[in-house]
């Protein structure tokens, strides 16, 4: 099968989640005989524009006259069934689908977040979970300050919602979520039921790691991976860790990195920015994984890894966590109200060598039945036959 795989990275080729997945489903299918070209763009681009086309950018999020001509320049060159979009922000623009439908091409889009049913795109306020925005109108975002940090950032998100949502619904034959929980939520803000597939994303590196030497590791207590900031629940953590006995390593960069280090109790270890090499090395010594997330997320990738390293996690019970944090089978889920509840499962976890060994075993378990690339695979194909068949019949 012929497929073109789109991505518009968020900045300087910068390798967040999303772009990871990215990464990993088109070595994917390169592996299994597709034949992939790949379109990609980042939003660094912009600041290169001319004056007069940062203008015309800023008012036309959905459609890109030049994107539009490169895309259907290359379906003709290439003469693909399928293009699957990871992201379309900013200088992608929804103009690849309006290309492959005017090309008889059959469209897929992995949804990543909720930014087509929020405009903020995470259901969050503050630091709750929010859905106001789906439960009444979109346009709350204007008015809600606690969205974003200030009304010109809402109005921009407010616009871009109202711009790209009719084109993504009017030209993309299959959406992809990566929960079943994402996927009723889609549903629920307005997108049509028959046309959402639930997809996971999957871990692909070499997972010879024997669950014995897993079990038998010395401990080194638990890791936190990810950004440093407010919705990944940074602050709940350091907060709740000064009454937890355990030591505690934390991964990662962002915006409350200076907190971090100024608030973190003596028993933890803040190593920053980590290569995806060493941190994974890290997963496989601790004891388990903590993921305090406080929004709704997609789905962690740093969920499947640990989940593929027989590698327990103690996660919030928030979005489509527990369709991978199996509670009391790979992990322990715990109310993200209630601080109490977390320390509480910490201090288990920590404390019973047997109980970590079971939830390993389950970990490995989750992994091999469901985030495997060869379970990846055939997901996809279903997928993408499922597209060229809706284009087929719209044509």
């Amino acid at each position: 099968m012929r497929v073109v795989v789109a991505h518009n990275f968020y900045g300087s080729r910068a390798m967040g989640g999303e772009s990871v997945v990215f990464r990993q489903e088109v070595e994917l299918l390169r592996r299994f005989g597709h034949e992939v070209e790949t379109i990609e763009c980042e939003n660094a681009e912009i600041e290169r524009y001319s004056f007069g086309k940062k203008v015309i950018s800023a008012f036309n999020f959905g459609f890109s006259r030049e994107v539009y001509d490169r895309t259907i320049g290359l379906f003709r060159r290439f003469q693909p069934e399928v293009l699957h979009v990871h992201n379309y922000k900013f200088v992608l623009t929804p103009s690849v689908f309006q290309a492959a439908r005017d090309m008889g091409v059959g469209t897929v889009l992995s949804i990543h977040n909720y930014r087509l049913i929020c405009p903020a795109g995470q259901f969050r306020r503050g630091v709750i979970p929010c859905e106001e925005c789906l439960n009444h109108c979109a346009s709350r975002i204007l008015w809600r300050s606690g969205c974003a940090s200030s009304f010109s950032n809402r109005a921009l998100q407010y616009a871009f919602y109202l711009e790209t949502r009719k084109p993504i619904l009017k030209n993309v034959d299959v959406f992809v979520t990566p929960t079943e929980f994402a996927r009723q939520l889609f549903i629920r803000g307005g997108f049509p039921a028959h046309k959402i597939m639930v997809k996971p994303y999957f871990f692909s590196e070499p997972t010879t790691i024997s669950l014995e030497s897993t079990r038998t590791k010395s401990e080194s207590g638990a890791l936190f991976v990810g950004r440093l900031s407010e919705e990944k629940g940074i602050r709940f953590l350091i907060e709740a860790w000064r009454d937890v006995d355990c030591p505690l390593t934390i991964v990662g960069d962002g915006p409350m990195s200076e907190w971090v280090k100024a608030n973190a109790p003596s028993n933890t270890t803040v190593l920053g920015e980590k290569k995806r090499s060493e941190t994974l090395e890290l997963l496989r010594q601790s004891e388990f994984l903590v993921f305090p997330s406080i929004c709704y997320e997609g789905l962690g990738m740093t969920l499947l890894e640990a989940s593929a390293l027989g590698v327990p996690v103690i996660a919030s019970d928030l979005g489509g966590r527990r369709e991978v944090v199996k509670d009391g089978v790979s992990g322990l889920l715990f109310d993200v109200k209630d601080r109490t509840s977390f320390v509480s499962a910490v201090r288990k976890l920590h404390r019973n060598s047997s109980l970590r060994n079971s939830l390993s075993s389950g970990a490995r378990m989750v992994y091999t039945k469901n985030y495997t690339p060869e379970k990846n695979i055939e997901l996809l194909n279903e997928i993408y036959r499922q597209a060229i068949d809706s284009r087929v019949r719209t044509c």
